[in-house]
């Protein structure tokens, strides 16, 4: 599994009350060779409350050489994890929308059944119908620069700019 696209929403005027609310990416990867693991981490902090999306991919130029040293004849392999130890439930809102059609809120997060993960700074009112018609827009959308950022900020914030919001769609 791997995210298809991922948006920060990031152009909002930070006022004093907002100054603890940040994004977290780091990337992790080693020198291209024949195989070779990489990490990226995308989050959101707001204080001490804090939710990470890690990636894991396992990549191999050449797929002898996972089917030697793994056994697994794999091009790549992808894992999803969600390290919500820091999570607060009164600073960070995380809605998920699952593949059966269901958007659930909350931190446990099933991420092999996962369509799109949605986490904002505050409340937000939508709807699992409203979430999936953005997935569906995302998944066709060209891969150019600010088309996913364009589908987000008008279907899904009803055209704010001024809602922090991390989004990531699961392919």
């Amino acid at each position: 599994m791997a995210w298809q696209h991922y948006y920060v929403c990031d152009s909002m005027p930070f006022n004093s009350s907002d100054e603890a609310l940040s994004y977290v990416y780091e990337s992790k990867i080693p020198p291209h060779g024949s195989i070779r693991r990489e990490w990226t981490t995308r989050g959101m902090k707001h204080g001490d409350a804090e939710i990470r999306f890690v990636e894991y991919r396992l990549e191999d130029d050449d797929p002898d050489g996972v089917w030697e040293a793994y056994g697994q004849k794999r091009e790549s392999e992808y894992s999803f994890t969600v390290n919500a130890e820091q999570a607060d439930p009164e600073k960070l809102f995380t809605y998920t929308l699952y593949k059966d059609g269901t958007l659930r809120t909350g931190f446990d997060i099933d991420t092999e059944a996962a369509q799109a993960i949605l986490t904002f700074s505050q409340p937000w009112e939508m709807c699992a119908q409203q979430v999936a018609a953005v997935a569906e827009k995302v998944k066709v959308a060209p891969h150019y620069a600010g088309v996913v950022e364009k589908i987000v900020v008008d279907d899904l914030l009803d055209g704010r700019t001024d809602v922090p919001c991390l989004a990531i769609f699961l392919r």
